[in-house]
């Protein structure tokens, strides 16, 4: 009973804060948001709980549609930067930073999340992520340095690069995916591999950096 009424309060809450481009309708439960004016929120049609929402700058936006997002924070600086989370999206424990320019994260229908930090910091990046994947926990998600380094002619030497995820792609737990890597279609990927290179369809790969140890296999959720 109190659980519910915190909803429906949460919710109140909510709507109260929104502008004409927002828009909530689902269930909230002890769901936060702190968003400058100029831009957008669309959360819809799902389940969204114990989560911080935090939008600076101009022109951001974050949609997501009949999903799950739960025990997570999402922080959101700059200009015209989004988050996309098609349908069915289960997302949990999760940690989504996206700074700078007209950068971009993307997160396909039906994938599942367990716990992950996902940084996508620069100008016009991307971090795309395909649909009916399964990712365990403790998973890093890099598309930048987040700093910059320069050489000793003041050049920056550590430019931000995308991150392209394939679709039913399986991530163990405890796996880094580093900036500038494809990961195609029906990859599986080892607990504890740090992804520095290109991982191609169906095969499975392990180790620090990765190696492909076993080709054309594909994956299923029943045991």
């Amino acid at each position: 009973m109190i659980k519910t009424i915190i909803s429906i309060l949460n919710k109140i809450i909510l709507q109260f804060k929104k502008n004409n481009k927002d828009n909530y309708s689902g269930n909230f439960f002890l769901v936060r948001i702190k968003k400058e004016k100029g831009n957008i929120i669309n959360l819809t049609k799902g389940n969204f709980k114990k989560t911080f929402i935090e939008i600076s700058g101009y022109g951001n936006s974050i949609k997501s549609t009949n999903g799950l997002i739960e025990h997570s924070q999402i922080a959101i600086s700059g200009q015209n930067n989004t988050l996309y989370i098609a349908e069915n999206v289960k997302l949990r424990q999760a940690n989504i930073i996206i700074r700078g320019s007209d950068c971009n994260i993307t997160i396909g229908k039906s994938t599942t999340f367990g716990g992950v930090r996902i940084v996508n910091v620069g100008k016009e990046n991307n971090v795309k992520i395909g649909k009916d994947c399964l990712f365990s926990d403790h998973i890093e998600i890099w598309a930048s340095d987040t700093h910059s380094i320069f050489n000793s002619k003041n050049e920056k030497i550590n430019k931000e690069l995308p991150v392209y995820i394939g679709d039913k792609v399986w991530v163990g737990s405890r796996v880094t995916i580093l900036k500038g890597t494809k990961i195609n279609d029906g990859a599986i990927i080892g607990m504890g591999t740090i992804v520095s290179k290109d991982i191609p369809k169906k095969t499975i790969s392990v180790g620090v950096p990765n190696k492909v140890i076993k080709e054309n296999v594909h994956w299923s959720l029943e045991y």
